[in-house]
C-alpha cells in the first residue's frame, strides 16, 4: 500500500471543499449586503437572508471557523509532496534545479490567472481601486504578480492571494528543512513548535503558524506513515474497524473543541492547525478515499484546487457577491460557488491547452535549470 500522487490530488480535493466552506460562512459579515473587503468603509449594510436548516447559523459559523485548517492541510500536502517528489528525482537532478522547477510550476500556475483577471477586470476600475493611480501602482502590481504582496505588505488584487507568499517561502526553505530533517527527523517536528515561540515569534507570521504542518507533512512522507497507518487499520476485523471509527470521530470532536477554545486553542493555533490538519488527512485517507466514484470526484477537484483557490473569491466577494449569496439556502449558495469556480477552472485549463501553455512551462523549466537547453 502506498500513498500516491493520486491520493495527494484527492486530499487536495477534500481541502478545497473545506476551504470554500470556511470562506463562505466564517462569520455573518460574509453574507452582508456589501462585499466583505469593503465593510470597513461602508455604512448602512444588512444581511442577505440565508437558511442553514437543519443547523443553526452559530453551528455553521463555528465549524467554518474550524475549517481554517484547510490552509494547514494544503501546507501538510506541500511538505509531503515535495519530500516524495524530490526523493524520487534526486539521483537525476540537483536540489537547486528541483527548487527552480517547483517555483516555475507554482508561479506559472498563478501568473496566467493573474494576467487574465487583471485584463478582465479593466472595465471595473479595480486596478486603481486596489493599486492606486500614482507611480507606485505599477510597482504594487509587479509585486502582486510575483506573489510577494502579503510578504512585503503591499496591496493584493485578490485577498486570498496572500497564500502565494507562504507557498513561495515554503519552497525556498525546503533545502534547509530537508537537510536537517534527514538527520534529526522527529526532533525537527518538535522544534517547529518550540523554537519559534522560544524566539518570541509564536504564530506572528504565516510561516511560523504553518511550520508544524509543513514539517509534519515531511515526516509522514519520510516514514510513509499514511500508508502504514491505513495498513494497520485494514488488518482489523469489522468490530475493530467500527470501534476505530467511533474513537476517531470522538477524537475529532475533541480536537474541534480544543482548537476553537479561546484559552487553549486560539493562543496556540500553530499547534492545533498542524495537528488537526494531520488528523483530518489521516481520517480522510482511511475512511473517505475508498469508493471508486468518491476518489474520482475528489481527484478531479484536487486537480483544479489551485485554480479554484485563486479564482473563487472574485465570485464570492469581489464582483458577484450578491449573486453568490442570493439562493437563500446555504448549501445551495455553496454548491453554486463551487460549480462556477470549477467551470471557470475547466475553461482556464482548456485555454491553457489552446495556447500550449504546458510547452511554455516546460521551456521555462529547461531554461532556468539549463537542462537540455542550448545556451546562445
Amino acid at each position: 500500500m502506498k500513498f500516491t500522487k493520486e491520493h495527494t490530488m484527492q486530499m487536495k480535493g477534500i481541502a478545497i471543499i473545506i476551504l470554500l466552506f470556511h470562506h463562505c460562512f466564517l462569520n455573518a459579515q460574509r453574507w452582508a449586503t456589501v462585499p466583505y473587503e469593503k465593510l470597513a468603509t461602508t455604512k448602512g449594510w444588512g444581511y442577505y437572508p440565508i437558511s442553514f436548516a437543519p443547523f443553526s447559523s452559530h453551528t455553521i459559523q463555528y465549524l467554518a471557523s474550524f475549517s481554517k485548517i484547510c490552509v494547514a492541510m494544503f501546507v501538510f500536502m506541500t511538505g509531503y509532496g515535495m519530500w516524495v517528489s524530490y526523493e524520487s528525482q534526486k539521483k537525476k537532478t540537483t536540489m537547486s534545479n528541483y527548487i527552480k522547477k517547483r517555483m516555475v510550476t507554482l508561479m506559472t500556475g498563478f501568473l496566467i490567472i493573474f494576467v487574465v483577471t487583471e485584463i478582465l477586470a479593466i472595465p471595473t476600475g479595480r486596478f486603481i481601486e486596489v493599486y492606486g493611480h500614482d507611480f507606485r501602482s505599477v510597482v504594487y502590481m509587479i509585486i502582486d504578480a510575483l506573489g510577494l504582496a502579503k510578504l512585503l505588505g503591499t496591496p493584493l488584487f485578490c485577498l486570498t492571494w496572500w497564500y502565494m507568499s507562504l507557498a513561495i517561502v515554503l519552497i525556498m526553505i525546503f533545502p534547509f528543512v530537508h537537510s536537517i530533517m534527514e538527520k534529526y527527523q522527529w526532533i525537527v517536528v518538535v522544534a517547529s513548535i518550540i523554537v519559534p515561540r522560544a524566539c518570541g515569534f509564536g504564530q506572528s507570521t504565516d510561516l511560523f503558524r504553518y511550520l508544524l504542518a509543513y514539517t509534519l507533512g515531511m515526516y509522514f512522507a519520510q516514514h510513509d506513515l499514511l500508508a502504514r497507518i491505513k495498513e494497520k487499520f485494514m488488518e482489523q476485523n469489522v468490530v475493530g474497524k467500527l470501534l476505530s471509527l467511533i474513537v476517531s470521530l470522538i477524537g475529532l470532536a475533541v480536537i474541534i473543541k480544543c482548537r476553537q477554545n479561546a484559552w487553549i486553542g486560539w493562543k496556540y493555533l500553530d499547534f492545533w492547525d498542524g495537528f488537526a490538519a494531520m488528523y483530518v488527512i489521516v481520517l480522510s485517507y482511511i475512511y473517505i478515499l475508498n469508493g471508486k466514484w468518491i476518489v474520482k470526484g475528489l481527484g478531479f477537484l484536487g486537480k483544479h484546487s489551485m485554480n479554484i483557490f485563486l479564482i473563487h473569491s472574485f465570485y464570492r466577494d469581489v464582483f458577484f457577491h450578491e449573486f453568490t449569496y442570493s439562493f437563500y439556502y446555504a448549501w445551495l449558495d455553496y454548491i453554486v460557488l463551487m460549480a462556477i469556480s470549477l467551470v471557470t477552472s475547466i475553461v482556464l485549463e482548456w485555454f491553457k491547452k489552446l495556447i500550449r501553455y504546458e510547452k511554455f512551462i516546460d521551456w521555462v523549466k529547461r531554461l532556468v535549470t539549463k537542462e537540455g537547453v542550448t545556451v546562445h
